[in-house]
């Protein structure tokens, strides 16, 4: 595993405990008890254990605990599932508290929108919420296909669980960023995008140096570079909106 990945990996990935608590801190941590709704505390629950998962799994290979790492790698297969399912279920509740939200600031004059406007603003708030969900998807499915194969299983799944990654940090940097009343500008932008990048750039250069083959990391890099150019460039257009008012069935 240490000759694959980064060297101590399962170490590194102790840092998505306090990255997802601190990320989700001001908005889910702090308000158990406000009005969350039942799918949110589900989809929660399942991603902290999917952290855990992720974490517990590179440890079981580095120990040779493989039929352990065996037993909760076919355990993944429900709780990919059920994150897929409730992860959606999310985004369309938030597709739809959003349209209503949006069209109550133009009913009031706060924003002036046509109603194209409207659902194109709408669609393009969902693309990150979309894009990392279909990411996760991807990269989980092609390390299953390769779970025979160390390198591009553990490629691939490093892939699923760096999509963790980009909620949380955006989610910090932003309320940092607006704590202390920061203007909006590239780094604070795409930081948390690009951040990801730079680990699997950093791994592909670590792969490369123990003379291991660059598909898998190249693949990965190349969806997340698609996800990327999608949600900065595309993601205000009418054909995003078609593609995700057909996905969530809005």
């Amino acid at each position: 595993m240490n000759r694959t990945l980064f060297p101590h990996i399962e170490k590194w990935l102790f840092l998505l405990i306090p990255l997802i608590f601190f990320g989700f801190y001001p908005s889910y941590w702090s308000k158990l008890t406000d009005n969350k709704t039942t799918v949110q505390h589900i989809h929660a629950f399942f991603m902290c254990l999917w952290v855990i998962m992720s974490i517990v799994q590179p440890y079981l290979i580095i120990k040779k605990k493989i039929h352990a790492h065996k037993m909760i790698g076919k355990i993944s297969y429900v709780l990919i599932v059920l994150i897929v399912i409730s992860g959606y279920t999310l985004i369309q509740a938030r597709y739809d508290r959003v349209l209503l939200r949006v069209q109550d600031r133009v009913e009031t004059g706060e924003l002036q929108l046509s109603p194209q406007e409207v659902l194109e603003r709408v669609a393009s708030l969902q693309s990150i919420g979309i894009l990392f969900l279909l990411l996760l998807i991807i990269c989980y499915v092609l390390a299953i296909v390769h779970r025979k194969k160390i390198l591009p299983h553990a490629t691939y799944m490093i892939g699923a669980i760096f999509t963790s990654i980009d909620p949380a940090l955006d989610r910090l940097i932003g309320f940092w960023s607006n704590s202390f009343e920061l203007e909006p500008n590239f780094f604070l932008t795409y930081a948390s995008q690009l951040f990801a990048m730079i680990l699997l750039v950093a791994l592909a250069i670590f792969q490369r140096s123990k003379q291991l083959s660059l598909k898998p990391v190249l693949v990965v890099i190349g969806l997340y570079t698609i996800v990327f150019l999608i949600n900065n460039n595309a993601s205000e257009t009418a054909r995003w909106r078609w593609f995700a008012e057909t996905i969530l069935f809005r």
